[in-house]
């Protein structure tokens, strides 16, 4: 996995409001304390690294 770095303070717009399912939300803070991390910083990484995997799919249907 890699690792997302700290994104430097002011850089960022302003925080969305993600809802969850309460089962959701533990399995986010599971995850976030196995990696030693916020709940912020997992979602992000896992929104970061949703967009990157939905832009090679969109990539790949163009060229298909």
């Amino acid at each position: 996995m890699s690792k997302t770095g700290r994104t430097t303070k002011g850089v960022t717009s302003q925080p969305l409001g993600v809802r969850l399912a309460p089962d959701e939300v533990l399995e986010v803070e599971r995850y976030a304390k196995e990696l030693e991390r916020s709940r912020a910083w997992f979602l992000r990484f896992l929104i970061l690294r949703g967009l990157a995997d939905y832009k090679r799919e969109l990539a790949s249907k163009t060229q298909n």
